[in-house]
Order: structure tokens, then sequence, then C-alpha cells
């Protein structure tokens, strides 16, 4: 049935218009005769009947007319309210003919269909406007309601359109019939959700993914770690995982704020994606911990080829918000069915190989071993037993000299931590240092080196020495986070030392940048009368621009430059670079990791102002190393060691080894 439009009730109404004013008009001329001719019957009495029955005829016609005519534009009325309502009605409506032609749609519906007209639709078919998957479907719907004259009720349809884009909707389909009851097409009904559908979608992706990066979360990774394992174990194949852990990712967050360290953590997720396989997945278990599935990973190569890949991946430089930044990771690695059949002996198997290779030097892979699980319980046991040490006063200060290059007058000491540890013995900074930052312990720790070590100075200075500077490491996150500038006033405040006299040493290879912040923290500092140094200068990928930027006093050329000096002419001409430039700027210049006559004969040709190193002393406890100021006197190692010259640098190794320092300058 076809609703036509208000402009087909014009004739209509013309003619019952016409048809009232001919009743009107013969009533008019014919009741007044019929009148007469009834009073006067004797004479008219045909012509009076005929008259009776002519007015009362255009009574008659003259009602029906009117009649006729309440009953039009009461239609007319339930036509205007029924495409009123349809035009305000927000679900799709549409009528159909036993064709399943459309034969009227509301505006909501054209909207839904692209179309701007609900015209543009009439006589069109769901194949014109659907996929042919929509329209098969609603095709067979409407052939069942014709056939058995029930309407379909509350049933869910999905259309992806041609951009890609998807919508569902709850469509209802009943008969339509005609006047006479006749089933002449039918009539729908349907209620868009897409929007429940989209919100359905979104909880259910951060239900499994993780909301920072997009990657998978730990409970879909369990799940396709499930089903790799069994299928593996079905089909006698192997599953690898890979846990992956970003070296020192705190810095970043604690030098350039958090904003920076999650876009650093989506250009990382967005890199690991581009190593693997579609069929690979990839999860972010938390902060700065990833986690890699290999399904099918049957040769060691293939795994080793993808730690290396990713390794290779990170080690490029990051660009996040104006910084450019450099990382590397550490990875575990684990397998199924060799060392593991769950998804959960998995990941901590892979967490034990991981904690493995930052032990070994970070920025590498380490597979699992059964041996590496005593590794394991002995770092939780460290860590127990570091959370106490403070409290048990087990942290002890050593002091390493500097040597005037010119005179071998030392200029110096340098305050390095060291754990007493009641088992262990004497535990050198590279054991400890990063769990204290993992712990956030490392800002406490700091503060109590930093007022140590400046106390010593001024007990030195009473007891009669001439003053020498106190030079004291600074994490990044005692610099960022930790209040520096307060810390250091407050120190020199509380111990009375001449703030001349206190050095602070900032890494490079730490998360250092020339922004704004770091360099007003740094002016800070001058301010208040300390000098600074920059210590492992020439590993960092921005060094020269730190030397532009920052207002450093000293820069200290780092040990593998120094260690390779004599053998590796690019290690001889990085060290030249940076003397000239450190002349040229007028900045103290210091090498560190001194060990052999040779290396100190080369820093004095080349007019290097200070030297620190093994050849002159290793780290001292504060009772020796007053006794060496009180011998005004300072040899190399060999000589307060006892060994001749040739075991120099073997007894240098040595030494280094047993103190496992990294800080030997």
């Amino acid at each position: 049935m076809r609703f036509g439009s208000s402009n087909t009730s014009i004739p209509r109404v013309l003619v019952v218009l016409s048809a009232t004013l001919i009743g009107i008009a013969i009533g008019i001329v014919v009741v007044p005769t019929a009148f007469l001719n009834a009073i006067r019957p004797s004479v008219f009495s045909m012509g009076s009947l005929i008259g009776t029955a002519l007015g009362v005829g255009a009574f008659i016609a003259l009602g029906l007319a009117f009649l006729r005519a309440t009953v039009d534009r009461s239609h007319e009325l339930d036509r205007d309210m029924l495409k009123a309502t349809l035009e305000v009605i927000p679900d799709n409506i549409f009528f159909k003919d036993k064709q399943s032609r459309f034969l009227r749609v509301n505006q909501a519906m054209a909207n839904y269909c692209g179309l701007k007209e609900p015209g543009r639709v009439i006589g069109r078919t769901d194949a014109d406007i659907f996929s042919a998957e929509h329209a098969d479907q609603a095709l067979a719907d409407e052939r069942e309601v014709l056939r058995t004259g029930q309407p379909m009720i509350g049933k869910e349809e999905k259309e992806t359109w041609p951009d890609g884009h998807e919508t569902w909707s709850v469509t209802s389909k009943v008969p339509f019939r005609n006047r006479k009851g006749q089933v002449i097409g039918t009539m729908g009904f349907a209620h868009n959700i897409t929007g429940h559908r989209q919100a359905e979608q979104r909880i259910q992706h951060m239900s499994h993914h993780d909301s920072l990066t997009g990657l998978a979360n730990r409970t879909l990774l369990e799940d396709r770690l499930s089903q790799a394992i069994a299928f593996a174990g079905r089909n006698q194949k192997h599953v690898a995982l890979l846990l992956l852990d970003l070296d020192r990712f705190k810095d970043v967050n604690d030098s350039f704020g958090h904003s920076v360290g999650d876009r650093l953590l989506q250009l990382v997720a967005a890199r690991l994606k581009a190593c693997l396989r579609d069929s690979d997945t990839v999860a972010r278990l938390a902060g700065d911990e990833f986690v890699i599935a290999l399904p099918m990973a049957d040769h060691l190569e293939g795994i080793e080829q993808v730690a290396k890949k990713v390794l290779e991946s990170l080690s490029l430089p990051f660009s996040v918000l104006g910084h450019e930044l450099q990382l590397s990771a550490s990875i575990g690695i684990c397998q199924f069915p060799e060392d593991a059949n769950n998804p959960e002996d998995l990941l901590q198997f892979a967490d034990v190989a991981m904690y493995e290779a930052k032990e070994r030097g970070r920025g590498r892979y380490c597979f699992f071993s059964p041996t590496l699980t005593e590794a394991a319980r002995r770092r939780q046991k460290l860590e127990s037993d570091l959370l106490q040490a403070s409290a048990r006063d087990e942290f002890v200060v050593h002091y390493q000299p500097f040597v005037a290059t010119n005179s071998d007058r030392i200029t110096g000491m340098e305050a390095l931590l060291r754990w007493r540890h009641p088992e262990q013995g004497l535990l050198s900074p590279n054991q400890f240092i990063p769990k204290l930052e993992e712990l956030g312990l490392i800002v406490e720790v700091g503060r109590w080196v930093l007022r140590t070590a400046c106390r010593q100075a001024v007990e030195w200075q009473r007891n009669g020495f001439p003053p020498i500077r106190v030079a004291v490491n600074v994490s990044s996150q005692q610099f960022y986070q930790g209040g520096i500038v307060d810390t250091v006033a407050t120190v020199l405040r509380e111990t009375k030392l001449d703030p001349k006299y206190l050095e602070l040493e900032l890494t490079e290879s730490q998360t250092l940048d020339d922004s704004e912040a770091t360099i007003n923290i740094m002016l800070s500092l001058k301010r208040l009368g300390v000098s600074l140094s920059l210590d492992d200068f020439g590993t960092g990928w921005s060094s020269l621009s730190y030397l532009r930027s920052f207002p450093i006093d000293r820069i200290k050329i780092d040990r593998s430059f120094v260690n390779d000096l004599l053998t590796q002419p690019a290690a001889e001409e990085v060290v030249n670079t940076i003397l000239t430039l450190s002349r040229n700027l007028g900045i103290v210049c210091i090498a560190e990791g001194v060990e052999t006559r040779e290396q100190q004969d080369y820093f004095k040709k080349h007019n290097c102002e200070e030297m620190q190193g093994f050849y002159f002393s290793r780290p001292l406890t504060a009772l020796d190393a007053t006794a060496m100021l009180r011998s005004a006197k300072i040899g190399p190692l060999r000589a307060t060691a006892g060994f001749d010259d040739k075991n120099a640098t073997s007894t240098v190794a040595h030494q280094h080894a047993a103190m496992a320092d990294p800080k030997s300058s």
C-alpha cells in the first residue's frame, strides 16, 4: 500500500464542494414549491409529490456531501499525523511490498542508509543498499513473515558498509495489511544499537589490551599462550617467550616526566610490533616490561634472531616530544616444552633469565636454565636485605683520590658508596645501586652519602690537612625529583663546608638533557657555589651539546676510552678530541680509569689536568684515605702493594675484579 501525498485529496474536495452547492441550490428552489403545493393539493397534487421528493433528495445529498467532506478531512489529518510521527521517530521505520521493495521509509531510515531524502529509497530493495549477506538474510526473513503471517521480533542485524565501518540494529518485521485485512507486504522497525555495540567492543578491548600502548595485556597474553601451548603440545611444536625490560627506564620518568615516559613506551610498542610476525603476540605487562610470545618457534636460531632484531631496533634513538633519547633493553627467554609447560611458569622463568641478562651488563638477552633460579633467589634475598641496610648502618663511603698530572698532588677525593653486607662482605655499587633506584631508595641514600662526604671533608680540614674538594655522584632521580638544590644547601649549612670544596658529579650516560629545566637546576647549584662535573664523558650521543649548554667545570673521560687508548686508534682520537675541546672551552679534564704508567705518561704528555685510577689508589675507607693525606705523598699502586712494574696491570685488574667496582676511577 502506498501512502499518497496531500495533493491527491484536492480533486475530491472540489467534487464534494460542487455536490454540496448543487444540493443547496436545488433545496432553495424545490422545497418552497413543494410546501406551497402541499397546501394546495387539489391544484398541483402530482407536482407537489415530485417537489417534495426532490427537496428531500437535496437535503440528503447535502448531508452526504457534508459527511464525506468530514471523513476526508479526518483521513487527511490522519495522514499528516502519520507523516509527522514517522519523521520524528528516531528508529528506522519502513514499509515494503510483497517483492520486498520499499514503499515508504522515515527520515531516520534514510539517514541510516546514507541517503538525504526518504523518497530515494522508494522502489529499491535491500540488495540496492546493503551488503549481499545482509540483503539475502533480510529477503529470507520477509518471505518467512509473508508465508506464516507471523511477526519476526528483535533480530540483531550487522552491516559492514563500503568504507569499512560497521553498524548494528535490532529489527522487528510484521505483516503489512490493507483495510480489508489482506497481507500486502511487510512493515519493519529497526532500533540502531551501533553505539551500544561499539561501547561493548571498547570495554572488551580494554579488558584485554593495555590502555597506553594498545598491546595485549596479561589476560590476553595468557589466553594466547595457553592456546599456543595446547597446539604445540598436540603437534610436537615449540613456543618461545621473551620477557623484555627497558634498562634504566625510571630515569626517563624522573628526568623528563611521565608524559615523555608514556610517549616513549608507545614508540617502543610500535617498534616491537614492527619486529614480529602477525602470528606473534607482543604484550605489555606493567611499567616498562613487555612480553613477546612466539608460537611455532622450532629453531633456536630463529628465537635468537628475533631477540637480536628487537635489541637492535630499540638501540636506535627515539625522538620524544622534543627530546632525543637512547635506550637499551634486557631480554629473558624461556621455552615450551624445554623449560615450562604453562603460561605462569614460562613468565616466571623468563623473568629470571631477564634479570640474569641485566646482571651480565644489560642490553643483551639470556636463555633460562635451571641454575638461574638459585641466582634469582639470591637476588630476592639481596633486595630484602637492601631494604634494611640503612636502618642497620651497613652503608659506608669510600674515597678515591684525584691526582694532579703535573705534580702527583692529591687535588680531591671522590666519595663512593659501598654496602657492607653482613654475609657477602663489601659490595660495590653495580651490585645494588640499580636496585636502590628501582625501590625508590636512591634519593634517601644519596642524601646520606652527600652529608657523610661533606662532614668528612670538614673533618680533614679541622685535622690540619690542606682543603681539597670532595666529589659526590648524583643520580638522575636525585637531580630531577630529589630536590637537589635544597638538599645541597641544607647539607652545606649543616656541615659548614665551604661550597667551593664540593663537586657534584652528573653521569652523562644517565638521562640528562639540555632542557631549560635541567639548565636551571644546574645554574641554581652553581649559585650555591659548588662545582659541577660530567662523568663518563664521551659515552653519550649528545656530548658536544652538553658542553655547549651546561655550566660544567670538569669533564671525566670515560674509562672505556682510557683502557683502549694505546691499542685502538679510534679511542686515542676520541681522547685527543675531548682534551682539545676541554682546553678550548676552559673546562678541566680528568682521565678516569688510569691503570698503567704508559697511560699516566700519555696524559702527562697531552696536558690532561687530573687523573684518577687504580694506578694511584683503589677506593679507600675514610681511615685509610686520612692516612694517605697524612703521608702528603702519592705513588703508584704497585709501590703500596709491593708488586713490581711488570705485574702492575694484572694486579690492578685482579683488585678491580675483586672489588667488582665499575667506579674504579
